[in-house]
């Protein structure tokens, strides 16, 4: 992974972060602006603009360690999501929440087993706590909690590598 501090006309590579796999990134604008980086089998973040980084040790903190995708709730900068799994494409995911901007992380309830590893979280645009989730493998869930209950939706879809919220 490479950070530019001049608007991309040189970069440096980042070394604090060993693992070069790398399948997200959100920046949440804070109290403390935190950037995060996804890589295939752990979450990192920074709060001195990439300076230094932290791991959250997901191998030790999480259900599974393969992580995939990261989104931060846009009402609440704190709150972080993280979509996990337990290989890809996987058997079975969870879906992480942070409150505290990434410092400590909680398995939400799911009412079901996803059929694969957890891929993707998204945020209506519209309404603040609504969200939506999707396995590897086309289960679709929702919240309209802000990730405190989640429901299965009944339609499943084919292989699903992002989603994203529209306004109507």
């Amino acid at each position: 992974m490479r950070h530019s501090a001049d608007g991309g006309d040189s970069w440096v590579a980042l070394d604090d972060i060993p693992n070069r796999d790398v399948h997200a990134v959100a920046i949440s604008a804070g109290p403390e602006k935190t950037v995060f980086t996804v890589v295939n089998d752990d979450v990192w973040r920074t709060t001195d603009d990439g300076e230094t980084w932290q791991a959250s040790h997901a191998r030790d903190t999480f259900p599974w360690h393969y992580t995939r995708n990261i989104a931060v709730k846009p009402s609440d900068p704190n709150t972080v999501f993280v979509t996990v799994g337990d290989t890809t494409p996987g058997r079975t995911g969870a879906i992480m929440r942070s409150q505290d901007a990434g410092a400590t992380w909680a398995s939400l309830n799911l009412p079901s087993q996803p059929n694969s590893a957890m891929w993707t979280v998204g945020f209506s645009p519209s309404e603040a706590d609504t969200m939506f989730a999707a396995s590897r493998y086309g289960h679709l869930f929702r919240s309209d909690d802000g990730g405190d209950s989640w429901r299965k939706l009944w339609r499943e879809l084919g292989e699903v590598s992002m989603l994203m919220c529209v306004a109507s």
